[in-house]
């Protein structure tokens, strides 16, 4: 049977209901992008049906991450303090590692200024939730945004790394997706429907798409 692309599709998902839970759920993410990688990294590099393209890319998504996060620590919670001490001059640092910093700096502020940009065109098609994001894509987006980003990330991994090193990963804890419902049969929609059950609800909350 063909596989047509359908534009009127939208997918979702219910968000964890708090910080533990969202937590629990990137922990866990974090911990099977981890093992497949301990798991399967060896044949990235074996002999098989993949090109050299495909092996790259693989290696790339699993293996360079580490790798990446690594520099990006060096280079952003390193490099950017000491250049309150020393600055960031040929004098200093060399016309190299001055070139490639201020780079770095002009290329980060790109995405911040054209997320930004994106969702103020969008705003008035979005009415007040155009304006709440705006202010949010400004903040998340920008290098304070990306800092704390990067250190909840760098926490799951140390995280995920201690727990696979010795050996402390137990079962699957499912994230909680919703408060439980009251018991009861649930009020119909506004559009005629009625919405989950109780029971329902509970075993949508429970379970993790």
């Amino acid at each position: 049977r063909r596989i047509e692309f359908c534009a009127e599709s939208r997918s979702g998902e219910l968000a964890p209901v708090d910080c533990g839970g969202m937590w629990k759920q990137r922990l866990r993410w974090t911990l099977g992008w981890d093992q497949a990688s301990l798991k399967h990294g060896g044949a990235f590099t074996d002999s098989g049906r993949l090109n050299c393209r495909a092996r790259c890319g693989m290696v790339w998504t699993f293996l360079i991450r580490w790798l990446m996060t690594v520099l990006t620590v060096g280079s952003v919670y390193v490099g950017v303090p000491l250049t309150t001490l020393w600055p960031l001059s040929d004098a200093v640092w060399g016309k190299l590692i001055t070139y490639l910093g201020r780079a770095c700096i002009v290329m980060g502020s790109g995405p911040w200024l054209f997320a930004t940009l994106e969702a103020m065109i969008q705003a008035p098609r979005r009415g007040r939730q155009g304006l709440v994001q705006v202010f949010f894509v400004f903040l998340v987006a920008s290098p304070f945004g990306f800092a704390a980003f990067f250190c909840f990330n760098f926490l799951l991994q140390v995280t995920s790394c201690f727990k696979l090193s010795t050996g402390r990963v137990h079962g699957w804890e499912v994230t909680k997706r919703a408060p439980v419902a009251r018991k009861g049969a649930a009020p119909p929609c506004k559009d005629g429907s009625r919405a989950l059950s109780s029971a329902a609800e509970r075993a949508g909350a429970e379970e993790d798409v």
